[in-house]
């Protein structure tokens, strides 16, 4: 599943902020501009300009779609 989302703050802000709350349930690599990231979720992420590329491949059973975006629109507001 793709989403698209204008970042409300800079790339590196936002990957930081992923990294901290991730800790040890996902393992991102890459950099602010492009990456992926697998662990409780398995997929990737581009930016270009203000505008975010994130594409889940797997997630957990349990959680929905609906949970998924808004815990993506927090992590890039």
């Amino acid at each position: 599943m793709e989403f698209n989302y204008r970042l409300e703050k800079n790339p590196e802000t936002v990957i930081d902020k992923v990294c901290q709350l991730a800790q040890d349930r996902l393992v991102v690599s890459g950099n602010s501009r492009r990456g992926t990231f697998t662990g409780a979720f398995d997929g990737s992420y581009r930016v270009e300009g203000d505008r975010a590329k994130i594409v889940i491949r797997r997630k957990p059973l349990f959680v929905t779609w609906t949970l998924v975006d808004k815990g993506l629109k927090y992590l890039v507001a």
